[in-house]
Order: structure tokens, then sequence, then C-alpha cells
């Protein structure tokens, strides 16, 4: 294992829950696309509902949210890639599982699964470069490649970003929290470098 997913280990429940909320903010705007795309924009407001409220019970402990409901109703904005012949359902599907498996943090029922959230946006950014992009035949060239992508450059710098602000937090802090909140959403801009 990285030593960046034990440090994602190591992070107390509500870390990883942010940590986990941060990353499926990135996402979203890919999820967004999709549904503007599909003119299902009821769709997109409801997973974007869906986070904040995991941002508001971050930012207060008091808040009485009913995750299991909620969790019911992101279980069901995840598209079916059967329904659709688009790559970008791909991408929205991940997008809506981040924010399914941060709210699952969010409820503490699945504590190790916040290392899933970080390999599956860098998962998604893969798929991606593979979908848009030529590269090597040979496999070494071709993980080289990924490696140096400007996307994937761009995802270990804001995955590591997080972590760090995170890691500074002794105990939800509404304001840094925001702050976590408004860097993550990179004014519209996804993971892919895709904006709605």
């Amino acid at each position: 294992m990285s030593a960046f997913f034990q440090q994602l280990k190591e992070l107390a429940p509500w870390q990883q829950t942010a940590f986990a909320t941060a990353l499926a903010e990135r996402m979203y705007p890919n999820y967004a696309l999709f549904c503007q795309v599909t003119e299902q924009d009821e769709q997109a407001a409801a997973l974007k509902k869906g986070l904040m409220l995991i941002w508001e019970q971050l930012a207060n402990k008091e808040s009485k949210i009913n995750f299991e409901v909620q969790l019911e109703k992101l279980a069901d904005l995840i598209p079916n890639d059967m329904d659709y012949e688009m790559y970008g359902v791909y991408p929205a599907i991940d997008a809506a599982m981040a924010a399914h498996t941060a709210m699952e943090l969010a409820m503490g029922t699945q504590a190790e699964e916040v290392t899933r959230v970080s390999r599956l946006m860098r998962q998604t950014i893969i798929s991606f470069i593979e979908a848009t992009e030529e590269l090597p035949e040979d496999e070494k060239a071709r993980r080289n490649m990924l490696n140096n992508h400007e996307l994937m450059q761009f995802d270990r710098e804001f995955q590591d970003e997080v972590l760090q602000q995170i890691s500074a937090m002794k105990h939800p802090q509404k304001d840094a929290l925001k702050e976590l909140r408004l860097m993550a959403q990179n004014e519209g801009v996804s993971c892919l470098g895709l904006a709605v």
C-alpha cells in the first residue's frame, strides 16, 4: 500500500468523509455535463444537494440528516451505462459513485472505503485519457505517458492538497471546510478539465 493511502486510512472518520466529498466535488461537473447533454438537470441538482448535505453535516455536528434516505436517493442517481451510447456516462457514473461513497463515509459505515474514491478519480482520468488520446503500444511507455499526463499531475497535486488541508484541521472547522469545498469545486472545472 502506498504511503498516501496509508495516510488516508489514518485520518479521523470526519476527515475521511471530507476527503471523499472534496474528490466527489471535483468529479461533479462530469455528472452535471452528462445531465445537461441528456436533459436531466434535476438529477444534477439532486446529486449536488447530496454533496451539500455532507458538507453541512461536517460543518455542524448537530445537523440532523437522515443519510439512509439520502443514500437511497443517491443510488437512484447513478446512471446505467446500458441506457446510453455515449462515453460521458462513464465519468458520470464515477462521479455519482464517489458521492455515494462519501455519503457512506458520512454515515460511518465504510471507513475503509476512503481509498476507493481516490482510486476511482484516478481511474476516471486514466479512462478519459485512453478514450481521447493516442497512447503507445508498449506497456512501459504507455504507463509513463499516463503518469506524466497533465491531468494526472493535476490530480496528484489536488489530492495531495486536499490531504494536506484536512490533516491541518484537528477538528471540523466551518471556514476551513468551506475553503476546501470551494477549492475542490475548482470554479466548475472537473478532474477531466471539463466544465458545464
